[in-house]
């Protein structure tokens, strides 16, 4: 079996660099590529026990996998029973004695393997340390007083917080990781470790990851491990969506490949990489409720975005789909097909209460064990998907979105029976639940009312176990089972169903682009029969759908910049296709339309002002190479030229009709004799020492010097100084000289053209320069619509009545006030 391109390009950069982010799109075949570059460092000796971490439920598939591409392959795959308390001492001994060309083992399992307490300890002193650093720095900054005590809250709480992490009631009394000798460590799905502990004195910033969880302290401990006796190699990441959900992740990535870099630029501490990369972008957001808008503050924004890059892709190898050009199935419509339900009275009704329960929140008018804005959040969701998630006597709206979703489903349904195609109904909410309405059931009640067989419709949530979960997929691969419901988590990663899915239903938006990136991947994969294929999102209008859609596309925004690799700015904050389908998703569902022209404005403006600095920066260049870098190179051009005449005219002068060389005081005319002594004096010549003339060529002063890189170099001296690296072959190296001095005359005839083309690009640079933004004049009509847009929202915000009211209160107060003074 043969490797695309992509896989041998990634899988040479893991032999060559030892450590690498398989950024690579869902579906672009991660797996073989791990696989090859594993079992070729295994078979060079450059490692000796690789060991491939993978989620729990894909381990058997990976083994297939693995025997599939290498069927020799000596393999050990860990199982549930493996890792129960009876077995788990000996299966680890396993692993420490055995000699394998791969061990696959499970998310869970790999943790259950401990680390050992010396090495906690360490990475403990190590935080602490870093921590008071910082606070040292912002005491000699003269910070405020509330970040210096929350550093200092961190320093006390960190070695709690970090032993509480690494919970040791998980582990046993096992080998430590170090004492099994795995010196690779290739991990699947690596976002599953995002969660890794950050600090930082920002507060009220939306965008940064904050949560913390022992699964990712532990693999950050081993990741350090295998750097640090590999000489920062031995680690392979691989995720189809590195950065899944905040930008912090980014950095959380660095943290686990590229430490010592990190460390090295000083960027080892999250708020100085913040504030070197990043940005806190304040904006104009939609409430959770749906009611009005505020103004949020949010860490949504790359700068410097050039040198960000370049660090990143050190290490990250980044393969989107449009970079792939995979043989994937196109979508019917160009994009996903937005299904718009309008909100029932019903619905209408709940979203406002939520706008009475969500002020009260903010006003701490109710204990927060009673109602929260994470409960309300839930349960908004709920009711946008159907109120009977909330209330089950609540009526059935035959225009909801759910009722939509199942009309459509059944209408393909009955046009691909003879194909026997399949379809996927993705939901994270209302999951199967015995005795309540819920979502998974209410579908399959309504499709088995309307003719289609019971067998045909399955839950993902019925598969049990790894057997079960293959057996279900396959039957859908066969067509047997044609309608899949599922959530993100269960039917995401690892589901391998696309032979002849037909469409996708996205019946709620998740909270996260890197959950629709893996629902689409399901079916926009190779493998899948069908050329094109259909992807439904269905949206509620007036409800927390809005909301949610526009999280998705703040997110985006920044996600898409880095993963495209179209960084052509130093800032991101242009919108490209993936962010404007969110924005008019969620336009659409606001059903707004002062609003849906704000996403519309919002997005030409940014894009005009990326397309405006470009053409500033051009200038720039521009004016500085007309000015400066051309007329030098000219310069330089004339001067070299000069140079390498003389030294023609030097040759002429002393062209010789037989060999002679001068070296060492002596005349030598056999080309042998010349050469060993040459050879002679370039090996007693050492590194450091000046340089040593030793003798004369055709009238050239001929000198020796080695470089600290050992090698040695014979000089000859001019007008110009011309240099020839010597190597063990005494007429090997004659040759050289004698060759070197008869191309001189072309190294003038490529000086001269080098010259020609710098005229040549002065001239166009002399054109270009000056020349207006030749949609300037757009660019400033719609940043004046874009003020109007926003002051009239604000304005909106303060029509309401509670702020309206304390207004008139403001405006009597005055009065009086004026009045009293009158009187006075």
């Amino acid at each position: 079996m043969e490797l695309r391109k992509h896989q041998k390009d990634v899988a040479a950069r893991i032999l060559y660099q030892g450590t690498a982010l398989m950024a690579h799109e869902v579906g672009a075949g991660k797996t073989a590529a791990m696989i090859a570059a594993g079992m070729t460092l295994k078979r060079i000796g450059a490692a000796q026990k690789p060991m491939y971490c993978v989620p729990n439920h894909l381990t058997e598939q990976w083994a297939n996998e693995f025997l599939r591409f290498y069927p020799g392959a000596n393999i050990l795959v860990t199982t549930k029973k493996d890792f129960t308390p009876a077995n788990r001492q000996r299966f680890v001994s396993r692993i420490a004695m055995g000699d394998y060309d791969a061990i696959i083992i499970g998310h869970s399992q790999f943790e259950k393997i401990p680390i050992s307490r010396e090495r906690q300890e360490r990475l403990l002193e190590d935080e602490i340390r870093n921590v008071a650093r910082m606070i040292d720095q912002m005491k000699k900054e003269k910070g405020d007083d509330w970040s210096i005590k929350q550093m200092v809250v961190f320093e006390n709480n960190l070695k709690s917080r970090l032993e509480r992490l690494a919970n040791e009631k998980k582990k046993d009394d096992l080998l430590t990781f170090e004492q099994l000798g795995v010196d690779m460590l290739f991990v699947d799905e690596a976002h599953a470790y995002k969660n890794c502990f950050t600090y930082t004195k920002m507060r009220n910033v939306a965008g940064i990851g904050k949560s913390s969880s022992q699964r990712a302290t532990d693999m950050m401990l081993k990741c350090q491990y295998l750097q640090e006796v590999n000489n920062g190699r031995g680690v392979v990441f691989a995720t189809g969506t590195p950065i899944s959900n905040s930008m912090s992740e980014m950095y959380v990535m660095q943290r686990y490949l590229q430490p010592l870099l990190l460390q090295k630029l000083g960027l080892d501490f999250f708020d100085n990489w913040a504030a070197t990369f990043g940005e806190v972008v304040t904006s104009l957001e939609m409430t959770p409720e749906g009611s009005g808008y505020r103004m949020k503050s949010r860490f949504a924004k790359f700068h410097n975005l050039p040198e960000l890059m370049s660090l990143f892709r050190l290490v990250a190898d980044i393969q989107t789909a449009d970079m792939l050009n995979l043989p994937t199935p196109k979508l019917k419509e160009e994009k996903a097909t937005v299904v718009i339900s309008e909100c029932s009275p019903f619905q209408q009704q709940i979203m406002d209460d939520f706008v009475v329960r969500a002020e009260k929140i903010r006003k701490n008018e109710v204990d927060a064990s009673e109602d929260n804005m994470l409960k309300l959040t839930h349960e908004a969701k709920l009711m946008s998907i159907d109120p009977r998630l909330l209330d089950e006597d609540a009526p059935s709206d035959p225009h909801s979105k759910l009722n939509r979703c199942i009309g459509n489903v059944f209408d393909i349904w009955q046009q691909t029976l003879g194909d026997r195609l399949t379809q996927v109904i993705f939901c994270d909410s209302g999951t199967p639940k015995p005795g309540q309405f819920n979502v998974y059931d209410e579908i399959k009640v309504q499709l088995t009312s309307r003719g289609v067989p019971e067998e045909e419709i399955a839950f993902i949530h019925d598969a049990k176990t790894d057997v079960q979960r293959e057996e279900l997929f396959e039957s859908v691969r066969r067509g047997g089972v044609r309608i899949l419901l599922g959530s993100t988590v269960k039917m995401g990663t690892g589901t391998n169903v696309q032979d002849r899915l037909i469409a996708a239903h996205h019946l709620d938006c998740p909270w996260r682009p890197a959950d629709i990136t893996q629902r689409d991947g399901r079916i926009l994969r190779q493998g899948n029969r069908n050329e094109m294929v259909q992807i439904f999102r269905y949206v509620t209008k007036g409800t927390f759908d809005a909301y949610l859609w526009q999280i998705q596309e703040q997110k985006l925004r920044y996600i898409s910049q880095v993963m495209t690799g179209k960084s052509i700015s130093r800032s991101c904050e242009d919108a490209d296709e993936t962010v404007l389908t969110a924005a008019e998703v969620k336009a659409v569902a606001t059903g707004n339309p002062l609003l849906a022209e704000k996403m519309h404005v919002d997005n030409e403006v940014a894009r005009l002002k990326l397309l405006k600095a470009n053409w500033q920066n051009e200038q720039t260049v521009l004016e500085n190479k007309i000015q400066k870098s051309y007329p030098a190179m000219i310069a330089a051009c004339d001067e070299k030229a000069k140079k390498i005449l003389t030294d023609i005219q030097t040759a002429d002068q002393n062209r010789q009709t037989s060999f002679s060389i001068q070296i060492d005081g002596k005349t030598y005319e056999e080309r042998p004799e010349a050469g060993e002594i040459l050879l002679l004096l370039a090996n007693m010549t050492d590194a450091g020492q000046p340089t040593v003339q030793i003798g004369q060529y055709c009238g050239f002063p001929l000198s020796l010097s080695r470089s600290i890189f050992e090698s040695v170099h014979l000089q000859i001296h001019g007008a110009e100084t011309y240099f020839i690296e010597l190597g063990e072959s005494a007429l090997g190296n004659l040759s050289r000289l004698e060759n070197l001095i008869a191309k001189i005359p072309a190294m003038l005839r490529d000086i001269e053209q080098s010259r020609e083309d710098t005229l040549l690009q002065l001239a166009a640079a002399q054109k270009e320069i000056g020349k207006p933004f030749e949609e300037e004049q757009k660019l400033q009509q719609l940043v004046a619509r874009q003020s109007e847009i926003d002051f009239t929202l604000e304005f909106k915000e303060l029509q309401d009545p509670v702020i309206m009211q304390l207004g008139n209160e403001l405006d009597e107060n005055l009065t009086n006030d004026v009045e009293i003074e009158a009187e006075s």
